[in-house]
């Protein structure tokens, strides 16, 4: 049983931060949190108005007027995932946001967030140019974390069925 999950950030440097997760959950339950950067006593800073505008269309305000704190989505998260086997992400990036948001709140994961195409070595007959191939006959990517997060675990259902109809 496999969970995916996705982060948007704030940018694209190491100086950015989260600032929305989602995860898609086997059952098709799929969530999306907007994480209040005021929260984190990491003074988070840092904000490109190109992501913004041109990414994840996320604005400062509203993560503020509409954000959890950073405890509270490490706890939702905690609570939830600690179920799951494996929790897959499609980017390095995701690693260090997962990093990032813990860190702030002083907690630790009660899973382990991995790589796609790490998870992908342990499968036979599958890999990461496979589930590339498949992420990109799905399209753009919507660039919100809950959509991208059913995006990618659409992409690894499509690959995984070619495996388990070929064996």
């Amino acid at each position: 049983m496999w969970v995916t999950l996705d982060f948007e950030a704030s940018g694209l440097t190491d100086a950015s931060y989260p600032i929305e997760v989602g995860y898609s959950l086997p059952d098709g339950t799929s969530v999306s949190l907007l994480i209040n950067p005021d929260s984190s006593p990491e003074n988070w800073q840092y904000w490109d108005d190109y992501a913004e505008t041109e990414i994840h269309g996320i604005s400062r305000e509203a993560l503020k007027r509409e954000g959890m704190s950073v405890a509270d989505v490490c706890s939702h998260l905690n609570s939830t995932l600690c179920y799951y086997d494996d929790v897959l992400c499609d980017s390095q990036w995701d690693l260090f946001w997962l990093g990032r948001l813990y860190k702030a709140a002083h907690m630790r994961p009660t899973f382990t967030l991995t790589e796609v195409g790490h998870w992908l070595l342990n499968r036979e007959g599958v890999n990461r140019d496979d589930f590339l191939a498949a992420m990109e006959s799905l399209g753009p990517a919507p660039h919100r974390a809950e959509a991208d997060s059913k995006y990618i675990r659409q992409a690894l259902s499509m690959i995984l069925r070619q495996e388990h109809c070929s064996t």
